[in-house]
C-alpha cells in the first residue's frame, strides 16, 4: 500500500465554504498511483450558520467531496450557540461534540491542518 496523506481543513467563518470545498476536490483530484488521499472540513465557529442556509451550487460541491471520499464535519458546541437544531442539517454533514478538540487530535494523528 502506498502512502497516506490527510488534510484537515478548518472553516470557521460562513465565507470560506467555498474556499474550502475547492481545496478539497482539488486535493482529491491529485491522487497518484497507490496512495490514499484523505480529507476531513470541519466547521466550527459562524461556519456553521451556513451548513442550513447554502445555495445549491455549494451544496452540490459538498455533496461531491463526501462521493469522491472526504468527510465534512460540524461542531454540536456551535449549533448550539448559533441555535441550530441537529436534525436541520443535510445528511452530509457528521456531527462531532467539540471542534476545538476535534482539531487537536487529528493534528495529533499527523493530518496536515489548512485554515483556507
Amino acid at each position: 500500500m502506498g502512502k497516506t496523506l490527510k488534510l484537515l481543513l478548518h472553516i470557521a467563518s460562513a465565507d470560506r465554504w467555498l474556499a474550502a470545498s475547492t481545496n478539497a476536490l482539488n486535493f482529491l483530484k491529485t491522487q497518484q498511483g497507490n496512495e490514499k488521499l484523505e480529507v476531513v472540513l470541519l466547521a466550527n465557529g459562524d461556519a456553521v450558520t451556513h451548513c442550513i442556509q447554502c445555495d445549491r451550487e455549494l451544496f452540490d460541491r459538498l455533496r461531491q467531496v463526501i462521493l469522491d471520499g472526504g468527510e465534512i464535519r460540524v461542531c454540536a458546541n456551535a449549533l448550539a450557540a448559533f441555535s441550530i437544531p441537529q436534525k436541520r442539517l443535510p445528511e452530509i454533514f457528521t456531527v462531532i461534540p467539540s471542534g476545538i478538540r476535534e482539531l487537536v487530535l487529528l493534528q495529533g494523528e499527523g493530518w496536515a491542518y489548512v485554515r483556507p
